[in-house]
């Protein structure tokens, strides 16, 4: 298997293998400084003769339901099909001479996609960029502002606070490109929307787990005393801003029931009450998507992991007076008949604006 190579340094890499034998090579996840297990693994290998390759994972079930997501140039992502996938614990791959191809737990969304995705906004006048802050490791922490500065009520989207929750990125691409193309001029100038992309920019371009982070991840950091930069900059931030919604993108656990359908993870009343009052319009604009939202599936406050008391986004914002503070779940996989792709989730992101529009407006 010497001419076989495998490597993760590459932007969101993540692969240690622990060891190559007659067409199979033993891979796992790094876990690296998460407490516990979890699942994102991200490589590259690169064959120079044509040959077919069974990668066998060793540490849990990791390979999706439609098998790994692949790439040729670690930008443009699909899934390599249900097929290559004889267990949740391996995938075959028949590659090429001199091949180079690129795997994935998830879709992945670095900040090459966002740079990507920030060229075909930004020359719309109501797009501004700015940096919130610099990270740890002294990477610039992009913040979008879109609509009217001066407006009296604003708008907060997050993501990424768990570094490999990437599929909801691509749900918010299709909201800002719903909002900015919308033939409602008004909403742009009522409303100023803030986004922040990267909260931990640094274990999205790592390649970290970020879930369960020691000594506590991202969004367990909105307390007193918050230990990344970027956490305390968020909180000041927005403190002379009135804010009407924030809303904080993240993605569930790897794949089973809810886990495979999008999901409200809901606050207390009357904050509670709001979000019911946004799930409607959301159902509504969804039903006849690949891809939609059953107000069935949230999680309410005191079930399950959502309990009360504890530090989180979503949580901070509602202290903060916002009128809608929640968290959106958008599932890695999807199921039979509603696969995320890059398009499903832009899609759906699409009807999310118009929901969020219905709502504001109602």
């Amino acid at each position: 298997m010497q001419k076989l190579q495998i490597s993760s340094r590459h932007a969101g890499g993540n692969i240690r293998v622990v060891g190559k034998s007659r067409g199979v090579v033993e891979l796992e996840q790094e876990l690296r400084d998460t407490s516990g297990w979890w699942f994102y693994w991200n490589f590259c290998a690169e064959s120079k003769e044509e040959r077919t390759v069974s990668f066998r994972f060793v540490n849990g079930e990791v390979v999706g339901p439609w098998g790994p997501a692949i790439s040729f140039d670690g930008i443009e992502w699909s899934w390599l099909g249900a097929e290559s996938a004889p267990s949740r614990q391996e995938f075959i791959y028949r590659f090429r001479a001199n091949e180079k191809v690129y795997f994935s737990f998830c879709l992945p969304y670095q900040i090459s996609h966002f740079e990507r995705f920030y060229e075909q906004i930004s020359p719309n006048r109501h797009v501004r960029r700015k940096v919130l802050a610099i990270s740890e490791q002294l990477r610039p922490i992009p913040l979008l502002s879109i609509g009217n500065p001066s407006a009296e009520q604003h708008l907060v989207f997050t993501c990424r606070h768990h570094s490999c929750e990437s599929t909801p990125a691509y749900v918010i691409e299709g909201i800002l490109e719903s909002i900015l193309t919308a033939s409602n001029p008004s909403f742009l100038q009522n409303y100023c929307i803030h986004y922040i992309p990267f909260i931990d920019i640094d274990g999205v371009e790592n390649g970290d787990q970020g879930k369960n982070r020691i000594p506590h991840d991202h969004n367990r950091d909105y307390t007193g005393a918050p230990i990344y930069r970027v956490t305390s900059a968020v909180m000041n931030y927005v403190k002379p801003f009135a804010i009407t919604a924030a809303i904080d993108f993240h993605g569930p656990y790897k794949w089973g029931g809810g886990n495979d359908v999008p999901f409200v993870v809901r606050k207390g009343s009357p904050i509670k009450e709001e979000c019911e009052r946004f799930g409607a319009y959301l159902e509504q604009m969804t039903t006849d998507l690949e891809i939609s939202y059953d107000p069935r599936n949230d999680i309410e406050l005191g079930e399950g992991w959502n309990q009360p008391g504890t530090p989180n986004c979503s949580s901070f914002f509602e202290k903060h007076g916002a009128k809608l503070a929640c968290s959106l779940e958008f599932p890695y996989f999807g199921r039979e008949g509603a696969v995320v792709t890059v398009q499903s989730a832009r899609t759906f992101g699409a009807s999310f604006a118009q929901a969020l529009e219905a709502y504001l407006s109602s």
